[in-house]
């Protein structure tokens, strides 16, 4: 009787209802986590895109494209004056070398020099920030302008017989200038006692 009552009092217990359930594990969700959670089908992928380098055909002549090339960069730019302008009557200007011969080393020097201060030595940067190199713009002006009559301009040689020629014009003109003032000195004097009526010792005659 004892067996039988305590396997009727075990059956009870696992029969009975009325007893709260167990707390669930402490690493599962909650009930409410698992219905407010959306199924992972429905869930938005993010969509990665790689930017893969493209390379754009542009219409026109070669110029044009090396212009629009120019634009995006940074440019170093440079201008050169050498020329020399003339005014006025009657100048001499001594002239070692041509505007052009000047400016054309003047070129040369600054492109020597920029190479010398590159970025290499804490100069000059040659590139830009992706690396390609900056161009290079050099304008000159070379130009000969004489205004006026009279002027002379070239090399050292050319000045100096300018100056011998104009010297030896300058020597003549100041001798026809003495001869042609002797020359009406004298006719002045010989026209004056005829134009007076004679001498004096005559007047005091009469």
């Amino acid at each position: 009787m004892a067996s039988v009552r305590t396997t009727s009092q075990m059956a009870f217990k696992d029969n009975d209802t009325s007893r709260p359930l167990s707390p669930p594990p402490a690493y599962a969700p909650s009930p409410q986590t698992l219905t407010a959670r959306p199924w992972p089908t429905t869930c938005p992928r993010p969509l990665l895109m790689a930017r893969c380098p493209t390379a754009t055909l542009l219409s026109g002549s070669a110029g044009d494209e090396g212009a629009e090339w120019e634009e995006g960069l940074s440019p170093i730019s440079l201008r050169i004056n050498t020329s020399v302008t003339v005014t006025s009557d009657d100048n001499m200007v001594c002239l070692v070398d041509t505007p052009a011969t000047h400016a054309n080393a003047i070129a040369l020097a600054v492109v020597k020099a920029l190479q010398q201060s590159s970025s290499g030595q804490c100069g000059i940067p040659m590139i830009d920030e992706e690396g390609r190199p900056r161009p290079v713009r050099i304008h000159v002006d070379a130009g000969l302008t004489v205004g006026g009559a009279g002027n002379v301009v070239g090399n050292e040689a050319v000045i100096r017989e300018a100056a011998r020629q104009r010297g030896g014009h300058d020597v003549l003109r100041r001798r026809r200038s003495r001869s042609d003032d002797l020359d009406h000195g004298g006719r002045a004097e010989e026209g004056g006692p005829e134009e007076g009526g004679g001498s004096p010792a005559k007047r005091r005659r009469c």
